[in-house]
């Protein structure tokens, strides 16, 4: 299940389903395939979205478990209305899904005002109303909608795939993590890194500066000595504050701990892979958060920043709540 929270007060003409479907890729943060989308609206107009979910086209034996789960989700945003989107080649044809989540969202006493299917969520993808009104077109191309203008300019991303999510995070190269591991190891029996935390800070400094520079380059010596900075719970706590304490979002380090999840070797990359996840909770990008969790539970079942994060995002919290959360009162 993915959810994305939007922070600010974003409106959407809901007279217009297609530009409802145009959107959903820009608040997901990639682009849906054969999916079940919800979208909570509420706020004086009706029109203010809210939190938007997204599950897998579950079979028709599933269909109601499914729904359930995703609407139960779906209310934790406390929603006055919601959007039901269908997204996948036989979509048209899942009328049982938009009948169950009709169903179940007004049991929950939501009413449904759209309930639209398309085929895919690219620009030219067919789409059309559910029941009698039978309106059809043509999607817009989802980057070049004013509201994927204005999401970009709040910090939105938008990927092609989830796959290009999971990408983001997965090793790319064996030999090199084996390597590294080895030299972790080695390292770690030697006493070779330095203990003072203002060494382990300032090779963070560094690095974070290269990568918002667009020099983000990890080698075998800056692997260690990062693997080495965000072991210690005190670095990587200061790291997550300054990411926390920045409105705009610390500069390179969404990047940084993308390629550290990449060029680590188990355990080590969970620790970026958590900071991942909360730099992408502190967006709003549900998805990513999701996908960078994943990567850190898998290197490191048990990891207790993973766990927290895991909580925020499953409630979910909204940027400013997590923000809040992470600074624990701190201005």
């Amino acid at each position: 299940m993915t959810s994305t929270p939007v922070d600010a007060p974003t409106l959407l003409r809901l007279g217009k389903p297609a530009d409802l479907v145009a959107a959903v890729p820009v608040m997901l943060g990639f682009r849906p395939r054969e999916s079940l989308v919800l979208v909570a609206t509420g706020g004086p107009s009706g029109c203010r979205i809210g939190l938007t979910l997204r599950v897998d086209l579950p079979p028709p034996p599933h269909v109601r478990d499914v729904v359930e789960h995703a609407v139960a989700a779906l209310c934790s945003d406390d929603p006055a209305g919601a959007a039901v989107v269908v997204v996948g080649a036989r979509a048209q044809r899942r009328t049982d899904v938009v009948d169950a989540a009709v169903d179940v969202l007004e049991d929950h006493g939501v009413s449904v005002h759209t309930a639209v299917w398309a085929e895919h969520t690219d620009g030219g993808g067919r789409w059309g109303c559910f029941g009698g009104c039978a309106c059809t077109g043509v999607l817009p191309d989802p980057a070049g909608t004013e509201f994927a203008a204005a999401a970009v300019l709040a910090g939105a991303v938008l990927r092609g795939s989830r796959e290009e999510l999971h990408r983001l995070v997965e090793p790319v190269d064996g030999v090199a993590i084996r390597r590294r591991e080895r030299l972790l190891i080695a390292a770690a029996e030697q006493e070779s890194v330095p203990d003072e935390d203002a060494g382990h800070l300032a090779a963070l400094e560094a690095a974070l500066a290269d990568a918002a520079a667009g020099r983000c380059e990890i080698d075998d010596t800056r692997a260690v000595a990062l693997a080495a900075a965000l072991t210690r719970p005190t670095v990587r706590d200061a790291v997550l504050l300054r990411c926390a304490g920045e409105p705009g979002g610390l500069p390179g380090a969404e990047t940084l701990w993308a390629a550290l999840c990449r060029e680590l070797p188990d355990p080590e990359a969970a620790e970026p892979a958590a900071l991942l996840a909360a730099t992408a909770l502190l967006r709003g990008e549900g998805a990513l958060a999701n996908v960078a969790l994943d990567r850190a539970q898998r290197s490191w079942p048990g990891h207790r920043l993973t766990r927290l994060l895991r909580s925020a995002a499953s409630v979910p919290l909204r940027p400013a709540e997590v923000r809040e959360a992470l600074l624990g009162g701190r201005p």
